[in-house]
């Protein structure tokens, strides 16, 4: 009877232990190992148009390191291109996304009758106990193979294998970066599932700065004429299962253009106000690219248009950006050469956040994606002068 009750209670500590070491490691980041990143994972590649942008990227999370247009570089990023991987305290500056965008509730989803659990990076008290952007080892910290490229077009490819970050299913996508003379950067993805059922919603993490970092960018001029709506979340940026009429809170209003900082202290997504919001497009059609979102910086004068196939524009407005990350040595303006509170947007054409719990909804577009299905997206960023 003793040894019975020694072997339970071995039992007991061996299971607790197991349970806090699971936790440990599904909210501790990993090593990232970046010194032994392949050599091509920080050599840039530069793409250019005949008309005067120009884009360079690295293979490493097939990250966008400078957008120049009209002398001006309007992307976030990092001098030493290194950082991208070395630095995990960078809010995925220019980055591909996925397999899910956004986050993901307690870590964990079914699919098929089956329970998936995906590391937990957002953990308690400061996040929600979630997933946001595919976990600790996401896309945005994969080395893609750039198969092809040319002046104006770069193809990059990944093969995210069953089990990756806890999704399940082979994952075969194909992302191309492409230039046209109307000075549009396009993103054209394409995902491939394997044998097995899994989910995928993708984007790209690019922060903008219009004016080159010389002011922040709460004086953009910011219209989403087509969002009449925007996903309800609660304090921990969880979708609450409901949607909100832009008309029924006015600071989250940008059917007509106003500037970022108009309303933005009324914000509720973070400590003193700042959006980070998933807007609805309720004239979606699947498939369709349409104009979705315009934004200018009366400093430079330079404007951005966004084009998207998706139904969702998530709008972040730089709340964790507190100046602690330098900036790049061409973007050193009046900021005092760092990244400051507000000192960039994010426009990421996606899926609704959380939208793995809200499948079988009819008013949240699915992201499962069946064996041997292929999942298309298009979205880009047109660049203007007046």
């Amino acid at each position: 009877k003793m040894a019975r009750l020694l072997f339970l209670r071995y039992l007991v500590i061996l299971n607790y232990s197991y349970l806090i070491t699971s936790l440990a490691s599904a909210q501790t980041p990993p090593a990232y190992n970046c010194s032994t990143q392949p050599s091509e994972a920080y050599t840039p590649i530069t793409l250019t148009n005949n008309a005067g942008l120009s884009l360079s990227f690295i293979p490493y999370g097939g990250t966008v390191n400078s957008i120049m247009f009209n002398d001006v570089d309007v992307v976030l990023g990092f001098d030493d291109l290194s950082q991208y991987c070395a630095n995990d305290e960078h809010p995925y500056f220019g980055a591909i996304i996925g397999r899910i965008a956004n986050r993901i509730a307690n870590g964990s989803f079914e699919l098929n009758g089956n329970l998936y659990e995906t590391p937990i990076n957002e953990p308690a008290p400061d996040g929600g106990d979630d997933t946001l952007h595919g976990g600790f080892v996401g896309f945005d910290r994969r080395v893609w193979d750039v198969t092809k490229s040319n002046a104006t077009s770069a193809e990059l490819k990944y093969e995210s294998p069953d089990g990756e970050q806890g999704f399940p299913g082979d994952l075969a996508i194909s992302v191309t970066y492409s230039l046209d003379e109307e000075n549009t950067w396009w993103i054209d993805y394409t995902a491939t599932a394997g044998d097995m059922d899994t989910v995928v919603s993708l984007t790209q993490h690019t922060y903008w700065n219009l004016n080159g970092c010389d002011e922040d960018v709460t004086e953009h001029i910011l219209q989403m004429p087509g969002a009449l709506a925007y996903v309800d979340v609660d304090e921990y940026l969880i979708p609450t299962g409901c949607f909100t009429d832009v008309t029924d809170t006015p600071w989250m209003d940008f059917t007509d253009s106003k500037s970022i900082g108009a309303d933005i202290t009324c914000g509720t997504v973070a400590e003193g106000g700042g959006y980070d919001n998933a807007f609805v497009y309720t004239n979606w059609i699947p498939g369709e690219t349409r104009s979705v979102a315009q934004v200018m910086s009366p400093l430079s004068g330079i404007a951005m248009e966004v084009l998207s196939d998706q139904p969702s524009l998530q709008f972040y407005s730089g709340n964790g950006l507190d100046g602690t990350l330098p900036q790049k040595s061409d973007q050193n303006g009046d900021t005092g050469g760092v990244y400051e509170h507000w000192g960039a947007l994010a426009l990421e054409a996606q899926h609704f956040p959380d939208s793995v719990h809200h499948q079988g909804d009819p008013n949240w577009p699915s992201v499962i994606l069946e064996a041997g299905g292929v999942y298309h997206q298009r979205t880009g960023y047109r660049f203007s002068l007046p």
